[in-house]
């Protein structure tokens, strides 16, 4: 069975790959030729742990064009493009585009949207487009998206034609994971609920970690621990840090936020969420102001990690990146290190080791969990630890997240 894949950013890529890993032959399309170029030679546009491995061991069931006529005779595509934010709203014109070019070639073609997109938008786009749509978002995380693929909690897929839903089954059969059947509303719908709850669990244990720091004897790992054993809660995005990022959550809660209010509904949890994940960023900076009052200027703050999360190059509404940002907007000077990520900042510093930014910074926020960040000697510094990655002393220079003292 052949598969086409429209879209080859990082979740296209992924399920390429792993579409291949599992059996298919795959035809994935982008309109970057940069990109498709990078993938036909083995190499990839993302960084991904285990990805360019699996992309070798697979090549000879894979093809990648710009050539939307490689997909005439392929039933079955996936569409996988951006969705972003435009003017607080999602922006769907790449995912219509790529339908239209699609029906274009190939009529007939089940379309597979798997591409972020507010419930209605499958619906719309078959009475306009008169195409089967089925509704099969993704669950992926940056850093372990091979495994989310090849093994998700669930594989959910939404349709409302019976013959469509089943191939689409058969599709996703070697995960051994349930599968949801259900309308393409709910399908859209269950992706936004998910991310936005999960955004929440961030927000959540952060505002805990705030009250942490101001309570004597209170470490909110420990607190963390306490109520992941509980079934009910899991333990699963209670760490405090320095808020969420990247390509998900921040554009989700946004659009979904946007699409309860064109329907006169408040989502106020989810908004709390966003103002919470905000101001993560303030609090640093009032920290740093308040120990360099009036030596701004002359003072050197060193960011350890650009990337969002570790184990990726992704650096999509990164909080560090913002925190940068801010920092310079106040008069700081900047200094920064990524083991991974790669990208042009103007005024700053950027240095080729940790060890070279500390030495050559006055402060340091460790804003990235990148493993090599792990138990960090940094003596003679103003530190805060927003990853939980330094040792716990009692150096009144070291400020940790979540922890009183």
């Amino acid at each position: 069975m052949k598969i086409g894949v429209v879209g080859l950013g990082y979740i296209g890529s992924v399920t390429s790959v792993a579409l291949a890993e599992a059996g298919y032959e795959v035809v994935g399309i982008d309109i970057d030729e940069s990109k498709v170029k990078l993938l036909s030679a083995g190499e990839t546009p993302i960084y991904e742990p285990g990805l360019k491995e699996m992309l070798v061991k697979n090549a000879k069931k894979l093809r990648f064009s710009i050539d939307y006529n490689e997909l005439k005779d392929i039933n079955y595509i996936f569409v996988i493009v951006p969705t972003p934010n435009k003017d607080g709203k999602i922006y769907l014109k790449y995912v219509e585009d790529a339908i239209e070019k699609i029906k274009q070639i190939n009529k007939n073609a089940v379309v597979i949207i798997k591409s972020t997109v507010l419930p209605g938008t499958a619906s719309n786009l078959m009475a306009t487009t008169g195409m089967t749509i089925i509704s099969n978002p993704e669950f992926t995380k940056e850093g372990t998206a091979i495994e989310d693929t090849l093994k998700p909690d669930r594989v959910v897929i939404g349709g409302n034609n019976k013959n469509a839903i089943e191939e689409v089954k058969k599709i996703w059969e070697f995960t051994g994971s349930p599968i949801i059947e259900t309308t393409n509303e709910n399908a859209e719908m269950i992706k936004y609920a998910s991310n936005s709850f999960l955004a929440v669990k961030v927000s959540y244990i952060n505002e805990i970690a705030n009250l942490c720091e101001k309570v004597s004897g209170c470490d909110v790992e420990v607190i963390a621990k306490g109520m992941g054993l509980d079934k009910r809660i899991a333990p699963y995005f209670l760490k405090a840090g320095i808020g969420f990022g990247g390509s998900c959550f921040p554009k989700d809660t946004a659009a979904f936020i946007s699409f309860a209010k064109d329907l006169n509904e408040d989502l106020s949890i989810i908004e709390s969420a966003v103002s919470v994940n905000r101001s993560r960023i303030s609090r640093i900076v009032n920290l740093l102001e308040d120990k360099f009052n009036g030596k701004e200027t002359m003072t050197r703050i060193g960011v350890l990690g650009l990337a969002f999360k570790a184990n990726t190059d992704d650096t999509r509404e990164s909080q560090s990146i913002k925190l940068i940002n801010k920092l310079l907007s106040i008069g700081f000077k900047v200094n920064a290190y990524d083991p991974i990520a790669k990208v042009k900042l103007e005024n700053i510093s950027l240095f080729s080791s940790a060890r070279e930014c500390i030495e050559n910074s006055d402060a340091i926020v460790v804003a990235t969990e990148w493993p090599e960040f792990k138990n960090l000697e940094i003596k003679g510094k103003f530190v805060i630890d927003m990853r939980r990655m330094l040792s716990l002393n009692n150096d009144s220079n070291l400020k940790v997240v979540g922890h009183y003292g």
